[in-house]
């Protein structure tokens, strides 16, 4: 089963498996949690086993293999090069429900970032969920389920896509990328068990470097070259402000460690000796003091908070730790 070829996850295949092999798979489906953590791969995944008509009986059957190809035409994806998943969408979607399956006793319908639908899409689509075909299979994927409307969260089974084991990441990561240890160990730890942010970590190396002129400003608060590359590069990519404040709270997170005697626990385990410095200068409370405030900070960069003036708060608390 293509089900059983996931990393992870164990206890939703489980779930899956037990909706196919009992002949009990409703209308709707959605698949939430984080961006990243592979919700995608796990709704494909269904998709294909709710398709599949006879691979229990030949090696590999007509549906599998047009699924594979992305050829099958009982299985249908919205996909649109818009901000949002509009009524027009939707309404397309509705005309091909209106036709019988071509292979098997199914079809399946795939809306993926299925936050990003209309006020109107939500309400277009609940027509079907309604009054759905019996053959009809609608999956969505989204990184907020309560961001739906409860009409449709109503008519849908939530699955939760729980973080990754380090091992499970490992097992991920691996085949894909050639990484040193200690390196992989820090990019298991930030990634916080979503494999998404892990690749684009590895990938992009935006929180590598971001992390080393971090740790060099935490080393050499008064050096202005470094805190100059630091605004500068903030300033030209400012998605990644929040990627210095997880860093700059996992070295927090990482003392409080330290200070409740699980040093085996840090994220920044390449660091312990500055992590420990830091920590016995220090007490727990002036440490859970200085995460809220990066907390705060995070919240006012949400709400639009001058960027330059954000920026220049945060190299501040690096200098000041």
């Amino acid at each position: 089963m293509q089900l059983d070829m996931l990393i992870g996850q164990k206890s939703l295949v489980c779930q899956l498996k037990k909706i196919i092999n009992e002949d009990r798979v409703g209308h709707a489906y959605s698949f939430s949690g984080p961006a990243g953590a592979g919700k995608r791969t796990v709704a494909l995944a269904f998709a294909k086993e709710l398709l599949c008509s006879e691979c229990g009986k030949v090696a590999g059957c007509l549906s599998c293999k047009t699924f594979q190809e992305g050829t099958n035409p009982d299985f249908y994806e919205v996909v649109t090069e818009k901000q949002s998943i509009g009524v027009d969408c939707i309404r397309t979607l509705q005309e091909d429900v209106a036709n019988r399956p071509t292979y098997g006793n199914r079809k399946v319908y795939f809306i993926d970032r299925a936050e990003l639908m209309t006020i109107q899409a939500q309400n277009c689509l609940l027509k079907t969920l309604e009054e759905p075909p019996e053959y009809a299979v609608i999956l969505l994927s989204t990184t907020s389920f309560e961001a739906m409307l409860p009409t449709i969260r109503s008519r849908t089974v939530n699955f939760r896509i729980n973080p990754y084991s380090d091992a499970e990441m490992r097992k991920i990561l691996n085949p894909l990328y050639a990484i040193p240890d200690n390196e992989m160990e820090f990019i298991l730890k930030f990634s916080r068990g979503i494999p998404g942010n892990a690749i684009h970590m590895i990938e992009e190396g935006t929180v590598r470097d971001i992390r080393q002129l971090v740790f060099q400003l935490l080393e050499k608060p008064d050096n202005i070259h470094i805190a100059e590359e630091i605004r500068k590069h903030l300033r030209e990519n400012k998605g990644e402000v929040s990627t210095a404040l997880d860093i700059l709270m996992s070295l927090y997170r990482d003392c409080l460690m330290v200070s409740t005697g699980m040093e085996n626990r840090l994220i920044n385990s390449d660091k312990k000796d500055m992590i420990k410095k830091i920590a016995k200068a220090y007490s727990k409370r002036k440490l859970l003091d200085k995460t809220d405030a990066l907390e705060k900070l995070r919240r006012n960069f949400e709400y639009n908070i001058n960027t330059q003036l954000g920026i220049d708060i945060l190299l501040m608390e690096i200098q000041e730790v």
